[in-house]
């Protein structure tokens, strides 16, 4: 077994999170909300689903509490549907699933390990090897790992510029920042990201070495 050697691309996706999550029940929730305007709520419950419930995902949202805390976004966008301005629509999406990732990090929710293992499993895309498939898994754990040990103000900004690629104007105008203020929380989140993956590199190798 090969433990990764290098920490995953954090711009890389993770294939297949949303497709694979019941979005149906969802939508039809959220759409039912509204009596006018059905088709513009559509078009931007698929247009920014999928992006949603990666950014809980990578915001440490339990899996089985993911389509829950992703329909609780729409519903926030529902009710606040004609206040939405046109090209803000996913800064308005994201901030809401910021604070909504918040509430839920401060109940003290965590994912049960296997549960956790489960969810990974199902990431997993059925064509690469079974040795690919093993280290894509790691890679993704991995990351998962580096993120939940964290600081959530400097996870949230990480997750947002480094994996979402939202620029840091946006970033202050989600978290109600200055700019000058997540610019420095982004510096910081780079350090505390390449100083936990080393040290969560180093524990896999150690675990992973043979014993005499």
């Amino acid at each position: 077994m090969r433990v990764p050697s290098v920490i995953p691309n954090p711009g890389a996706s993770f294939q297949g999170d949303a497709s694979r999550s019941s979005a149906r029940p969802a939508e039809a929730s959220v759409q039912a909300a509204l009596s006018g305007g059905v088709r513009d709520l559509r078009a931007l419950f698929r247009g920014h689903y999928a992006s949603v419930w990666r950014l809980l995902r990578r915001f440490g949202v339990p899996a089985a509490e993911l389509d829950d805390h992703a329909q609780e976004v729409f519903w926030v966008a529902a009710r606040r549907f004609a206040d939405l301005q046109p090209g803000r629509e996913a800064a308005f999406l994201y901030g809401v699933a910021v604070r909504v990732a918040s509430n839920v990090a401060r109940r003290g929710k965590s994912t049960p390990l296997s549960a956790q293992d489960e969810a990974f499993e199902a990431l997993i895309d059925p064509g690469p090897s079974p040795e690919e498939a093993l280290n894509q898994r790691q890679a993704l754990l991995l990351l998962d790992q580096v993120l939940d040990r964290m600081p959530l103000e400097l996870r949230t900004v990480f997750v947002l510029f480094e994996l979402e690629g939202i620029s840091v104007i946006d970033i202050a105008e989600i978290e109600g920042i200055p700019v000058g203020t997540a610019s420095s929380r982004l510096r910081r989140a780079r350090q505390e990201f390449s100083a936990i993956s080393k040290r969560a590199q180093a524990a896999l190798v150690t675990q992973k070495a043979p014993r005499r």
